[in-house]
């Protein structure tokens, strides 16, 4: 049974009180309603001073400079991360004092919106986000709310997408990945064709991604030409790597004709891995123990060429055709 005392905030006397307790879970509880009451007074007690500054007067104080007159309070609830909570809210007269502490309408902390855009994007549908973060704010978020809330992000990414890009990247890596979205109801599938840059630093970043239906020629100059207008010129590029996609090598000709291009070692291997045999197919999953940087490429390349030997000739032609 719960022993029916207000909780203290003071070391000694809260360890005592958790000595009487069955159960620490009770205690635990018990400090979560305490925080919560306590956040909930101090919101209100600022509230009210920002009603006083706002009037110009202590209250029940009569003088001429009063600028208003309070009009008592209206009831708010504000969903925090400690729960629901029951605000007072004050007004004035003229309906002209407009609190800090809560935006006219605002029914959620921002850290509970930031909650729910989390869950949202780590692919919780906007029907089981609010269920799942229930247990935690104590009150289901609605589906239209998860929506509602999640059209910030849209306006982020579209800004991303939208943003100037500076023209220091000295290799630009292209793929298409294959991805499962949720359209109209229904998941579908889509092709995410992404761009990465490296720069001088060193770093790798995610420069642009464009989802499409298909990996066409089409479809690839757009996003490159679109990267070009806004400032990636390559003016310092040193190399583009590939996926080996057709439409994506004569789209890189259109846009970047003097520089460079690679096919990716990763999707060449594969690609060599299926003319295989299966006994051999050992030498592709592991490129790095006989692809080299650097003076010792060719070696390497040739000591590959070795290791296929004995097997069909289009196996060998591919691994030398790659090598660029």
């Amino acid at each position: 049974m719960r022993v029916a005392k207000e909780l203290v905030i003071e070391p000694a006397q809260s360890w005592a009180r958790l000595q009487e307790l069955k159960n620490s879970e009770w205690f635990i509880h018990d400090v979560e309603e305490q925080l919560k009451e306590n956040h909930r007074l101090f919101l209100e007690e600022l509230m009210r001073y920002e009603r006083q500054q706002h009037l110009g007067v202590a209250p029940y104080e009569r003088t001429s400079k009063r600028a208003d007159q309070a009009n008592g309070f209206y009831q708010r609830t504000l969903l925090s991360r400690l729960g629901p909570m029951e605000l007072a809210v004050p007004r004035s007269r003229s309906g002209l004092f407009q609190t800090q502490i809560l935006r006219r309408y605002q029914r959620r902390e921002a850290a509970v919106d930031e909650a729910l855009r989390k869950v949202f994007l780590l692919g919780v549908s906007t029907r089981q986000a609010g269920p799942a973060l229930a247990t935690l704010l104590d009150e289901a978020v609605s589906a239209a709310t998860v929506s509602a809330v999640s059209k910030v992000l849209d306006q982020t990414v579209a800004g991303w997408h939208r943003r100037a890009l500076a023209d220091t990247y000295r290799y630009l890596i292209f793929d298409g990945v294959s991805v499962r979205i949720r359209l109209v109801g229904k998941v579908q599938r889509r092709v995410a064709l992404c761009a990465y840059g490296i720069g001088e630093d060193g770093q790798r970043e995610l420069i642009d991604f464009l989802l499409v239906r298909s990996e066409s020629e089409e479809n690839r100059r757009s996003l490159l030409e679109e990267l070009w207008r806004r400032g990636l010129h390559g003016t310092k590029l040193r190399l583009i790597t590939t996926d080996g996609n057709p439409g994506l090598i004569a789209a890189l000709e259109l846009v970047w004709p003097r520089v460079s291009l690679q096919r990716c070692w990763v999707h060449k291997l594969r690609n060599v891995s299926a003319r295989l045999k299966k006994v051999s197919k050992n030498v592709c999953k592991r490129p790095s123990s006989f692809i080299k940087p650097g003076p010792a490429a060719k070696p390497s390349l040739d000591s590959a060429s070795g290791k296929l030997a004995g097997e069909s000739k289009p196996s060998e032609r591919c691994v030398a055709w790659s090598w660029i």
